[in-house]
């Protein structure tokens, strides 16, 4: 696969199909695999465009800083190098909160946004946003990233048929440097765009698991505080919906984008 240096960093990534652009953001800890279901079936009318962000898959992992802005940052230069004036965009957890950073700061490099199992901001000043972050620090200190990704995988795939995925994804996580993936964790908690999100204009589809870490009422109120959002849920499914789901996330995905 191809490797592009961009801001200083070897950012590897998959580029196949012709026709309008579609960016696939992956999320925390995993990589730009995950959407070979969705790469596969899109590149036969679109450009599909999947990026390993910094510090993640085959992308380069410096010892530096990690933040939603920084990824985001290295998208617009991706897109740059590729001569990609905007895009359909579709992310998922962590890079779902890139494509809002994105839609918040340049909104013209987008020509739609699919969120999946992700939200404009991760708070950091409340009892339960605090929990979540001491919980899974103390997972990683105590247990390894071995133990931790395995936990992690358990949660986002809930209920019965899921161990090949379960495997899957714990190796996937298991994978991380466990410093580079501590800077990234840390990072998401206090970050959001909450202030600019009524002002946010890009036609967004906000795409949900009924069984995602948070219910799908806080999606229907993210969309409702938005000015051109629909929310779609697709059941019996958890936090990663694109790979257990393909069927339904690509159709999801397919008749939003081809209404603009």
């Amino acid at each position: 696969m191809p490797t592009i240096t961009i801001n200083d960093v070897a950012i590897s990534y998959t580029d196949e199909g012709q026709g309008e652009p579609l960016l696939f953001l992956h999320g925390l800890g995993v990589c730009r695999a995950d959407w070979r279901p969705q790469i596969e079936y899109f590149s036969k009318q679109f450009r599909t465009i999947a990026p390993d962000f910094r510090g993640h898959g085959e992308s380069a992992a410096p010892d530096t800083d990690y933040s939603i802005p920084i990824h985001a940052a290295d998208v617009i230069a991706l897109m740059d190098s590729l001569e990609i004036d905007s895009a359909h965009v579709i992310g998922l957890s962590m890079g779902g909160m890139v494509a809002f950073q994105l839609a918040a700061d340049s909104p013209h490099r987008l020509r739609t946004m699919t969120i999946v199992n992700s939200g404009p901001a991760l708070p950091n000043d409340t009892f339960a946003a605090k929990k979540m972050l001491w919980t899974r620090l103390l997972l990683i200190r105590l247990l390894g990233m071995k133990a931790y990704g395995r936990k992690v995988a358990e949660s986002m795939f809930p209920g019965e048929g899921r161990e090949q995925l379960i495997d899957l994804f714990a190796a996937q996580i298991a994978s991380n440097p466990k410093k580079v993936y501590l800077r990234n964790l840390k990072s998401l908690f206090g970050w959001g765009v909450l202030s600019q999100l009524s002002s946010i204009t890009t036609p967004t589809l906000m795409l949900t698991g009924d069984r995602d870490y948070s219910p799908v009422e806080i999606k229907q109120v993210i969309v409702d505080a938005m000015q051109n959002a629909k929310l779609i849920v697709v059941e019996n499914s958890g936090h990663g919906t694109p790979i257990e789901k393909p069927n339904e996330t690509n159709q999801a995905i397919e008749e939003f984008i081809c209404s603009y």
